[in-house]
């Protein structure tokens, strides 16, 4: 549909575009019906979805007028001058996917990382946050921070870390997490997780969070706004995701001012830089893999920082300036099509 939408506006002279970028596998047919010089095929999730069946293969043959491809990524590809992908993992993951071997020799993949400031994702803006901050006026992260303390009753000292974790799921690594916070008695930490997780994971949580009142909490996410609340009042989030093509997560956080936790692999080692207290230089707290002792022994790296106020205080900071803004994807987007000597959309 979106193909012969496509076809039916360029016969009818409505649009003539000198760019255009496809946005996702589904926009694949739409590239391929396009007139413009250059076409660009991204793909945000950095992976490719599964081959096509032997009817939907019919079906894209006959509709492109029988340009067949075994999915739509390579259908995508066979359309397009470049293919963006969202990290250099990815573009090397997707890039020996045997699906694409028909495409051009000559075609690039170009690897850039994409902003993460889509509305409503900054805290200068976001309506559902208690108060409104930015990098220039940090304050109201400290207000966003009490609230959420006051609503979960979770017991805050000035210099507590406030830690919460991405939804707990099996498969990013929920079990090494549950074991890791189980192990932090003593240490001046309080735990928000989000209740969206594995039911069972959940379930498990709201144990600790009953064996340890005032320091872990389970937080209800009924209204889709309260990931942004909760991410905007944490001082790190927690991510388990090994296989991390995107930097998504990580890159929200740092919009926010809050220090991303990750396993170094993906798009966590191609763009965040393991942080060293005496150069003062990084943006995360990387571990290298997902066990429980390693995701321990990364929490208490950031609960040391989080007790220097000084140290903590310009590191906040720098997480701010280093978040992924789509401005700076524009940019290199620009550059790309500048290569083909026209100007981009």
């Amino acid at each position: 549909m979106l193909g012969s939408a496509v076809k039916s506006l360029s016969a009818d002279g409505l649009i003539a575009p000198e760019v255009t970028i496809g946005w996702g596998e589904t926009s694949a047919a739409a590239l391929s019906a396009t007139s413009a010089a250059i076409r660009l095929f991204a793909l945000p999730s950095g992976r490719v979805g599964p081959a096509l069946s032997g009817s939907e293969a019919w079906v894209t043959s006959s509709a492109e007028n029988g340009a067949a491809a075994p999915s739509l990524a390579a259908l995508g590809s066979l359309s397009a001058n470049a293919i963006l992908a969202p990290s250099p993992s990815a573009a090397r993951a997707v890039e020996s996917d045997p699906g694409l071997a028909a495409r051009a020799a000559d075609e690039p993949f170009v690897a850039l990382r994409f902003g993460c400031d889509d509305p409503p994702h900054d805290p200068a803006t976001d309506p559902a946050l208690p108060t409104s901050y930015s990098a220039a006026t940090p304050d109201g992260k400290l207000e966003c921070r009490r609230t959420l303390a006051r609503r979960c009753s979770l017991a805050l000292g000035p210099r507590t870390l406030l830690l919460s974790t991405a939804p707990l799921r099996a498969e990013r690594s929920g079990e090494a997490i549950l074991a890791a916070l189980s192990r932090l008695d003593g240490y001046d930490v309080a735990v928000a997780i989000p209740s969206s997780g594995d039911a069972n994971l959940v379930d498990r949580a709201q144990v600790l969070a009953i064996e340890h009142p005032g320091r872990i909490a389970v937080v209800a996410e009924d209204d889709p706004a309260e990931e942004r609340r909760i991410r905007a009042a944490s001082d790190a989030i927690l991510l388990g995701e090994a296989d991390d093509r995107t930097g998504r997560a990580a890159g929200t956080a740092l919009l926010y001012g809050t220090l991303p936790i990750a396993v170094e692999s993906g798009a966590a080692r191609d763009y965040l830089v393991d942080y060293d207290p005496r150069s003062a230089t990084g943006s995360a707290i990387l571990f290298e893999r997902p066990g429980a002792f390693e995701i321990e022994s990364a929490i208490r790296r950031a609960i040391a920082l989080r007790s220097d106020a000084n140290l903590w205080s310009a590191l906040v900071k720098s997480l701010f300036a280093s978040a992924p803004r789509w401005a700076s994807t524009a940019a290199i987007v620009e550059e790309v099509c500048a290569a083909y000597d026209l100007p981009a959309a």
